[in-house]
């Protein structure tokens, strides 16, 4: 799993340090660089660099990073401070802030959002949904409000814009 390719993810020689499947840790990290996690962690992440969730990883707790690639699960409070793409394998559940949002089809995301422009940034896409479906998602990219239309019950993405 840790050699399979999220998009637009660093390189593997970017990485500085990860967790691997099996693997186990409980308590606070901080970093810089990139960080990919496949293991299981519970606790808090701070950074202002970017942190990769594989699919294999189970993370709880409180994440604040500069850019978070969600591959895996996720659980609590996130903010990532420029950017957040979950992938088709990503899940999240809990409270998500973040100036962008990518969400790509088949994600599961169970969040409370806060989705607002980085301060003097002129971000026009604060979020974005890829959906080979026929259902879809309506939001008003330019102001990040609330959906005008959204999935059917069983259809696991639906985000909502504060």
């Amino acid at each position: 799993m840790f050699n399979k390719k999220l998009d637009n993810a660093p390189n593997d020689r970017d990485v500085k340090a990860f967790l691997e499947e099996g693997c186990e840790f409980d308590g606070k990290l901080s970093f810089s660089g990139v960080v990919r996690m496949n293991g299981k962690f519970k606790g808090e992440i701070q950074s202002n660099d970017t942190l990769i969730v594989g699919e294999a990883a189970d993370l709880e707790g409180i994440i604040s990073v500069g850019a978070l690639i969600l591959g895996g699960k996720v659980r609590g409070d996130v903010t990532a401070l420029h950017r957040t793409e979950i992938m088709s394998t990503g899940w999240l559940e809990g409270n998500l802030s973040t100036p962008q949002l990518i969400v790509k089809e088949g994600a599961t995301l169970l969040a409370q959002l806060k989705v607002k422009k980085e301060s003097g940034h002129n971000t026009k896409d604060l979020i974005g949904i890829e959906s080979k479906s026929s259902k879809s998602i309506h939001v008003n990219n330019s102001t990040g409000s609330h959906p005008k239309e959204q999935h059917a019950k069983n259809d696991p993405v639906v985000p909502k814009a504060s």
